[in-house]
Formats: C-alpha cells, sequence, structure tokens
C-alpha cells in the first residue's frame, strides 16, 4: 500500500524524534515540515531533503494528499491547529497538553469526539514495553486485586526557567504523564486526593510535589515528581520507579534512561527482566496510529484526546491543592543560577539526557 502522507507542524525537539521514526518506517511519507523558525527550516531542509519545507502552516491543511498532520509546536497553537486539522479532513497527532489551557482541551475532546476523524496524543509511558509487561501481568491474576500504586519520578531535568512556560510547572508539564499512568493502571477515575509542593531555590512554582489520594474503585495511589534531585551534586543521580502492590503480590519498575528492570512476583511467577529503557516510544505510537488508520479500527491502546485532558486537569487540581496548604521555599535564586550555568556547560550525564528527552 502507498505510505501515509503526513506534514509536521513544529520542528523542534519533539519533531526531530517524529521524523526519525516516521522515516524509518515504510508506513509514512513526511511530505511537509512547517516551522516558523529560518534555523529550523534550514536543519530540516539537511535532515529530509524529500520533504516541502514550509513556514505556512496552511500550506499542509490546504494539501488534499495530506492524510495525517503531527502537531509537535507549542501547546498555545495546538487548539486552533487541531480546529483546522479536523475542518481539512485529517487525522491528527499531537504532543500534550493538547491546548494552551484546561477550557481549550476540553472543546478539542468534543471537536475529536465528534469528528470522525483518528487522533492520539503522546502519553508515552503508555507505549512502554515496562508498563505493558506489568499491565499483562497484572491481567493475568498474578497480584491478586490491585491495591496500591506508587509512582516516583525525581531527577536533575529540566531546571525553571528551561521550557516549562508553556506547559505549567514541573508537575503539570511532566507530571502529567505520571497522573496518566496510575489512572491507566487503575482503570478508575480519582476520587480523592492530597498534594504537598515545595518551591526550589525561591522559585515562584512548586519544582516537587507528592499526591496521594484513591481511586472510584478503592484503588490507592501516591505521585511523586520533581526535577530536584541532586543538581549540583558532582555525580548526578536520579530516582525513577512504579511500585505496584496488589492483594498477594506485587510489580515494580526502575529505569536509568538506559535501561529498565521489571521485577514481577506473582503467585505463580518470579520474573525479573531487563531491557533497553525505550525513550519517548515514538515509534510505538507511529505503528499503532498507521495500523489503527488502514484498519478503520482504533488500536486499543494508542491514547485518546480525552485522556490527555482528564490528566492535564488532574496534574493541575494537585497543583492548586498543593497551593493551598503551606509551601515552603527552600533554597535560593543563587543556586537556580548556578544550576543554569551548570546544564549549559555540561557535556555529558543526566542534565544534557534531560535536555535532550
Amino acid at each position: 500500500m502507498d505510505p501515509i502522507k503526513v506534514g509536521l507542524i513544529g520542528f523542534g525537539r519533539m519533531g526531530g524524534f517524529y521524523l526519525e521514526e516516521m522515516r524509518k518506517s515504510p508506513e509514512w511519507e513526511v511530505a511537509y515540515i512547517c516551522d516558523t523558525s529560518a534555523e529550523a527550516r534550514e536543519y530540516a531542509r539537511k535532515k529530509a531533503p524529500e520533504a516541502k519545507i514550509v513556514s505556512d502552516e496552511r500550506v499542509i491543511f490546504d494539501d488534499p494528499q495530506v492524510q495525517v498532520v503531527g502537531l509537535f509546536a507549542l501547546a498555545d497553537s495546538r487548539r486552533e491547529q487541531i480546529e483546522r486539522a479536523f475542518a481539512a479532513g485529517k487525522h491528527v497527532i499531537a504532543e500534550k497538553p493538547i491546548a494552551g489551557n484546561l477550557a481549550g482541551e476540553w472543546k478539542v475532546v468534543d471537536m475529536a469526539e465528534k469528528c470522525g476523524l483518528l487522533s492520539t496524543v503522546n502519553l508515552y509511558l503508555r507505549n512502554s514495553w515496562y508498563h505493558q509487561t506489568i499491565r499483562e501481568f497484572i491481567a493475568r491474576g498474578e497480584i491478586g486485586e490491585l491495591a496500591i500504586i506508587r509512582v516516583c519520578h525525581m531527577t536533575p531535568g529540566l531546571a525553571p526557567g528551561e521550557g516549562h512556560e508553556y506547559e505549567g510547572p514541573a508537575f503539570h508539564d511532566c507530571g502529567m504523564h505520571y497522573v496518566d499512568i496510575a489512572r491507566w493502571y487503575a482503570n478508575s477515575e480519582f476520587r480523592t486526593w492530597h498534594a504537598q509542593a515545595l518551591r526550589m531555590w525561591n522559585y515562584k512554582d512548586p519544582w516537587w510535589l507528592q499526591c496521594h489520594g484513591t481511586f472510584e474503585n478503592g484503588v490507592v495511589f501516591d505521585i511523586t515528581q520533581g526535577h530536584v534531585y541532586g543538581q549540583l551534586a558532582k555525580d548526578q543521580t536520579h530516582n525513577s520507579y512504579i511500585d505496584i502492590i496488589g492483594s498477594r503480590g506485587i510489580a515494580r519498575m526502575t529505569h536509568d534512561f538506559r535501561t529498565a528492570v521489571v521485577e514481577l512476583h506473582g503467585v505463580t511467577q518470579t520474573l525479573r527482566i531487563e531491557k533497553p529503557y525505550g525513550g519517548k516510544n515514538i515509534d510505538v505510537l507511529c505503528r499503532r496510529f498507521a495500523e489503527s488508520l488502514r484498519s478503520g479500527l482504533r488500536d486499543r491502546n494508542l491514547p485518546r484526546f480525552r485522556d490527555a485532558a482528564v490528566a492535564s486537569e488532574y496534574a493541575w487540581r494537585f497543583l492548586d491543592d498543593a497551593r493551598s496548604h503551606d509551601m515552603p521555599a527552600i533554597g535560593t535564586l543563587q543556586e537556580l543560577d548556578a544550576i543554569h550555568e551548570r546544564r549549559r556547560t555540561m557535556t555529558n550525564g543526566y542534565g544534557l539526557l534531560h535536555r535532550r528527552n
């Protein structure tokens, strides 16, 4: 069959990842790359000489041969771009959040659910081999009844002022992925929550947050997220895991952004699985989207816009709850300046890794 023609809008870090994966697959033909930056367009010409490089996104929406648009520019542009895509009869792959504010996100959900076109959003943890493996283990009854979901993601990561402005503080920009994956495991909606946050380095927004609560089905959760983990340590490290506790057994995962280790302690099996981490899993998302588009049957693992809106809404709710409590400020703006300087000059290690990923 002919490859699916796609136009990519926004050729920054994530746009480059999608181009790389789509060029590897015979399912896709990148027909256009659009960016308002002349520098980004020049880079796109070098990376994809076969594609048409444009500065005006309307060229993509107006071309009837383009079947899919990929939206990887800033969040505040997505609602209008999604509306244009649907109006032009085009399917959509988008980064999260799907609009610049929560009201816009729910309007996008309404559009997506009424238009009859295929759409998805990059909630990348759902596409990871390790979470799929754990979920299948749980579905086989190996841990008994699901009871507790514990998620932690603490890294040096992006410091305040390094790219979160259009997606909110760290717990919304990054943390909404962990809000989503907890809900995905529970297969239920949030019922109660209590959040505590901290304003590291005296920054105006919290850069560490922990929230615990319950789902409607009685499953308990706790989520800890912050890009605060040893920013100025001589040798940087991180702490990232999921710990699933059932009435009979457990399943857990840790990773170091290179290798993920899954440990499964069930009633009939004890397994330890170690494989490459897999990054953003964009290859999996693109494959599932292409298969869904060709078959006319949506892959059940393909995230929906509604999933992104729910994760975004509850990440904001947890942040708002934290702001209603005591929210101390620890550290100084001078330390934050030192962190920025270090991250500008790092040539290896976790700082550079998180700038890429």
